[in-house]
C-alpha cells in the first residue's frame, strides 16, 4: 500500500521540484516583478506578500497593520483568510475581492467557535488544507516573495511549505502562545503528554519560519524558555493602525462620576475576558455608587451566560449589552464614560498577552481600569493605568469607586497613558515590521 501510495504521489513530487526550481529562480531575479519608486526615491522590482489567517479581513486588527505596512513599503499584498459567513448567504462577502488594494481569498471553512477537541480539530483543518492548497497555487502563478502566517494554529504554517523550500521567505506570527491557550480553554495541564506535543509542534513552527513576531516580550520569553532561538523573534505590539483618533481627555474638575458613574468595555465576549468578574463586581460598587452603569459592546458566545448572571443578580437597570456597533458609532459611545475597563481572567495566557481595547481606550485619552497582569503591568505604571486584583470582584469594586470619586486621578492616568504610548505607535510598529521583512527580503 505505501509502496503504491509513493508511486502515485512521485510524478506529482517530480513536478512540484521542477516548478520550484523556476519559481525560487524567478524569485531570485525578480524578473516577473513591475518597478517602483520606493519611499527614499530608489527603483527597485515590486515584492508580493502573502498572508495566511483563520480569522476574517478586514476586522483583524493587527492584520491591518502589518499589511498596511508592506503596503506603504511598495508590496502587493494578497491574504488568505476566512469568509465570515453569516446566516443570510447574501450578505456573505465574495470569496475573492480587491479592498483597498489588498487582494483578498476567502476560504469558506467551519466557524471558530468554543467547543470539543474534536471541533478544534476540524475547524483547522477545514482551513489548513484548502489554505495549503491556494498559496501553493497563487505562489507558482504569482511568486510570492514573502509568507506570513498567523496562528492559532501552529500547524497552519504548513500551508507556507511549498513556497518556503521555493525561494519564499517566512513569517511566524504568534498571536496566542498555543500551550497556554490550551492550558486555558481545554484544561490541558502544562506538564501533561498532549502538552509535550503541542510545545513540539510550536517550536518546530519557529525554527521552520525565518522569523517569528509576537506580541510582548512575555510571549517571546515563554517561547524562548521552551527552546526558540530569541535572535529569530521580534515583537510587535497589538497597536491599530486602523484609526488615528484624537485623544479628549477627561476633564480634572467633573465630579460626574461620583454619583452618575458611567463605564465601558467593548469587543469580543468570551469567557477569558473577565465580564464574569466584572458583573460579579457590580453589586459591590453600587454600595457605594448607587446610579453606576456599566456598558459592554461586542458580540460572542458567552453573552447569554452573562446575561443570565446580570439577571441573577438583578442589574438588569445597571448592566446593559449593546451589541456590536460599527466603529463610527463606537468612537462616540466609548467617549461618554468615565473610564473603560480590560478585564481578564488570571491564567497563564492572560499574563503573556495584551488587548487591542486597552490601546484603544488610551489612544482616545480615556482613563483604564485593567487586570493586573504580566504584561501590561511590565509595560505600564500604576500611575498610568489603575489596576486591580483579577482575582478578587471586591478589589474591581474598590478601584471603580476610588476612580469615580478623583477626577485629577482619572486625568493624570490619560494623560500619563498618552505620554506612555508615543514609543508604542503604530507608526513605530509599521517600521519595526518593515525592517525585519526588508532584512529577510533582501
Amino acid at each position: 500500500m505505501i509502496k503504491r501510495l509513493l508511486g502515485l504521489l512521485a510524478p506529482l513530487g517530480v513536478i512540484l521540484v521542477a516548478l520550484g526550481i523556476q519559481r525560487r529562480q524567478t524569485l531570485k531575479n525578480d524578473t516577473s516583478s513591475t518597478p517602483l519608486t520606493d519611499a527614499q526615491g530608489q527603483t527597485r522590482k515590486r515584492r508580493r506578500a502573502c498572508f495566511i489567517s483563520q480569522r476574517t479581513y478586514p476586522v483583524d486588527q493587527r492584520l491591518y497593520t502589518e499589511i498596511l505596512a508592506l503596503q506603504e513599503a511598495g508590496y502587493e499584498v494578497h491574504i488568505i483568510c476566512t469568509r465570515d459567513d453569516r446566516p443570510d448567504p447574501s450578505k456573505n462577502r465574495p470569496n475573492y475581492s480587491v479592498e483597498d488594494g489588498v487582494h483578498i481569498h476567502r476560504i469558506p471553512s467551519i466557524p471558530r467557535a468554543r467547543g470539543s477537541k474534536i471541533r478544534y480539530i476540524l475547524e483547522y483543518a477545514s482551513f489548513t488544507l484548502p489554505a495549503f492548497l491556494l498559496v501553493t497555487y497563487l505562489h507558482f502563478k504569482l511568486g510570492f516573495h514573502l509568507v506570513h502566517v498567523t496562528n492559532m494554529t501552529d500547524l497552519l504554517l504548513i500551508s507556507a511549505l511549498v513556497p518556503r523550500y521555493t525561494g519564499a521567505k517566512v513569517i511566524f506570527d504568534i498571536r496566542e502562545c498555543s500551550p497556554e491557550m490550551f492550558n486555558d480553554r481545554l484544561g490541558l495541564a502544562m506538564d501533561g503528554t498532549p502538552m509535550k506535543f503541542i510545545i513540539a509542534i510550536e517550536q518546530w513552527a519557529v525554527r521552520f519560519a525565518h522569523v517569528t513576531v509576537t506580541c510582548t516580550d512575555q510571549m517571546k520569553e515563554a517561547v524562548v524558555k521552551r527552546g526558540a532561538d530569541p535572535d529569530k523573534i521580534v515583537i510587535i505590539l497589538n497597536v491599530s493602525s486602523a484609526h488615528h483618533p484624537t485623544p479628549v481627555l477627561p476633564d480634572p474638575n467633573d465630579n460626574s462620576a461620583a454619583e452618575n458613574l458611567r463605564m465601558v468595555t467593548h469587543g469580543t465576549i468570551i469567557k477569558r475576558y473577565g465580564h464574569t468578574q466584572l458583573i460579579q463586581a457590580m453589586p459591590h460598587l453600587l454600595k457605594e455608587i448607587p446610579n453606576a452603569k456599566l456598558e459592554i459592546l461586542g458580540k460572542g458566545e458567552y453573552r447569554p451566560t452573562l446575561e443570565k448572571l446580570v439577571a441573577d443578580l438583578k442589574l438588569d437597570e445597571h448592566v446593559n449589552f449593546a451589541g456590536f456597533v460599527k466603529d463610527e458609532e463606537l468612537v462616540e459611545r466609548l467617549r461618554r464614560n468615565h473610564f473603560g475597563i480590560v478585564s481578564l481572567e488570571q491564567n497563564p495566557e492572560a499574563d503573556l498577552v495584551h488587548t487591542h481595547k486597552m490601546f484603544e481606550y488610551i489612544e482616545l485619552g480615556i482613563p483604564v481600569v485593567i487586570s493586573r497582569t504580566v504584561a501590561a503591568r511590565a509595560y505600564f505604571e500604576e500611575d498610568e493605568l489603575a489596576f486591580y486584583d483579577p482575582h478578587s470582584p471586591e478589589d474591581l469594586a474598590r478601584v471603580m469607586v476610588e476612580m469615580a470619586r478623583d477626577p485629577q486621578r482619572r486625568y493624570q492616568h490619560a494623560v500619563k497613558a498618552l505620554k506612555r504610548i508615543e514609543g508604542y505607535s503604530a507608526e513605530e510598529q509599521r517600521r519595526i515590521y518593515v525592517d525585519c521583512v526588508e532584512k529577510l527580503v533582501g
